[in-house]
Parts: structure tokens; C-alpha cells; sequence
């Protein structure tokens, strides 16, 4: 990671519910081993890079990831606002520590009856539990459809942010990004950045939902505007298509769209601007 100047990591966590703050690494109910959130934090900081923690999962099985869902409507919501709680307190004198308090939240396809209301009411209550945890840490804030939508930031960020700091909204870049335009995608980030909010694309990739894309022309525009972006995944393997190594570390370009190499150069590149 630091051969490729990874200065942020933002950590899968998907079994919240059994995950450990502190400790050796655990066996979880579903046979898995789960270095405690504490471990992975001190391996970061030692390679000078940022930690963020992402809620993607209740109990680490398929039915209860955090993508798709209102987090107020779950049936872990009560258990899970403890959790956050005792995450922010494990965490807030460690300002290197970034909380994402929710992944992907609402359909992406509004189904479920999203509204910007409900999603300023759900992301209110979220960061509150962080802060009245005496948490200041930077919080990131998911935008609505599965990440994706950004015009609820439009919309209702800068009034989110009222009375509010230290927030930075999340935005995820798939097909809603990559299949559009080149000249669309960056009319959409310049109406981003004429709200003044704090921006991070916390994951593109080039395979999503079997649709394969080709993520140069968004990487391109977000790097001559000056945004951070996240690439998903950090991972070996030659046949996840995501996978940003192959399984001998190389850069994987297997189709993919020359993945790996893409996005190697282009933080190469965010560093040395």
C-alpha cells in the first residue's frame, strides 16, 4: 500500500455485532477470524495512514448488510446504536480514526419510499450518537441510493451541516457515474463542489452488479477537480475483476479494464500533482 501511496484505508467491517474493539484476533459464530478494530487502527497508523471504520454489516451473513437498507427500519437498529456509541468512545482521542456510520443506505432504486427528509433524519441521528459519545472525530456521511445519488447532497447538505463539524459526505461511483457522459460526470462534480461540502468517492470499481465499466473518464475528472477517491478493492486475487492486485501482487488488468494499473497510476498521480 504505500508503494502505491495508499494514505487512507477505509477497513470492511462486516460483522459489527462481533467484531471486537480491543484484543487478539477472535473466531466469530460464523467461523471467521476478526482482528479487533483497535489492531487494525495501530497497523495503519504505523504506515502513517488514515483509518476509516465502515459499517457494511450487522453479523457478517448476506441478510443483514447495511447496503439497501433504512438504518432506522433494521431489526439491529437498537443494538446497532450501541455499538456505534462504543466505537466513537474507543476512538475519540485517536483523530486519525474517521467513522462511517452507515454503508450505502436506501434502494437505489427509491422503492422503499426514500425521501431527503428521511435521510436527513436517519443521518441526524446517526452522527448525534457519535458526538453526544464525546467522539469530534471526522464522520463520514453516506449519501442516499446505495450510495450513489448524490443530488440529496445538493439538496440538503449544506443545511445538514448546520451546527455540525468535521463532517465529510460520502459518495459512491458506479453506474450512476461511470456509465454516464464524460461532460455529464463533470457538470455533477462542479454542482457538487459549488455547495462547499467536504467530498470523498469512498469506492468506484469497474465491475458492479455484472455490469462491467471503464472508471478512467471519472477518475480523470475528480482528479483535475482535487477529490479523493477509493478504490474497491484492495485485495489479491486474478478473478475478482475488483481486485486492485493479482495474486503474484501486480497490478491486476484482468478484464477489468486494466484495473489495477488504472488506478495505480492515478494515485501515483494524486501525490505528486
Amino acid at each position: 500500500m504505500q508503494s502505491w501511496h495508499m494514505d487512507v484505508a477505509r477497513e470492511f467491517i462486516g460483522n459489527v455485532k462481533e467484531t471486537p474493539l480491543s484484543g487478539s484476533v477472535i473466531k466469530d459464530s460464523n467461523g471467521s477470524y476478526l482482528y479487533s478494530l483497535q489492531t487494525i487502527v495501530d497497523s495503519n497508523r504505523k504506515a502513517g495512514r488514515i483509518t476509516i471504520i465502515g459499517a457494511f454489516g450487522w453479523d457478517g451473513t448476506g441478510n443483514t448488510m447495511f447496503t439497501g437498507t433504512r438504518p432506522t427500519q433494521t431489526s439491529w437498529w437498537s443494538s446497532f446504536e450501541s455499538k456505534l456509541q462504543q466505537w466513537a468512545v474507543q476512538f475519540k482521542d485517536q483523530p486519525d480514526v474517521w467513522l462511517e456510520v452507515w454503508n450505502e443506505p436506501y434502494r437505489y432504486d427509491g422503492a422503499d419510499g426514500y425521501t431527503d427528509d428521511i435521510w436527513m433524519s436517519d443521518m441526524n441521528a446517526l452522527v448525534a450518537i457519535v458526538r453526544n459519545a464525546g467522539n469530534n472525530n471526522i464522520v463520514l456521511v453516506p449519501c442516499a441510493k446505495q450510495g450513489q445519488d448524490e443530488t440529496v447532497l445538493i439538496n440538503k447538505g449544506k443545511s445538514f451541516l448546520n451546527g455540525k463539524s468535521n463532517i465529510i459526505f460520502d459518495v459512491h461511483a458506479y453506474e450512476r457515474w461511470l456509465l454516464d457522459a464524460p461532460a455529464n460526470i463533470g457538470t455533477r462534480l462542479g454542482l457538487l463542489q459549488q455547495q462547499g461540502l467536504a467530498l470523498i468517492f469512498g469506492e468506484t470499481a469497474p465491475m458492479n452488479a455484472g455490469t462491467l465499466m471503464n472508471p478512467q473518464p471519472f477518475l480523470d475528472s475528480a482528479y483535475h477537480r482535487g477529490l479523493s477517491i477509493c478504490a474497491w478493492t484492495w485485495k489479491y486475487s486474478n478473478t475478482d475483476q475488483d481486485a486492485l492486485l493479482g495474486t503474484d501482487g501486480s497490478p491486476n488488468n484482468n478484464n477489468n479494464n486494466n484495473w489495477g494499473s488504472t488506478y495505480k497510476a492515478f494515485a501515483a498521480q494524486s501525490r505528486n500533482p
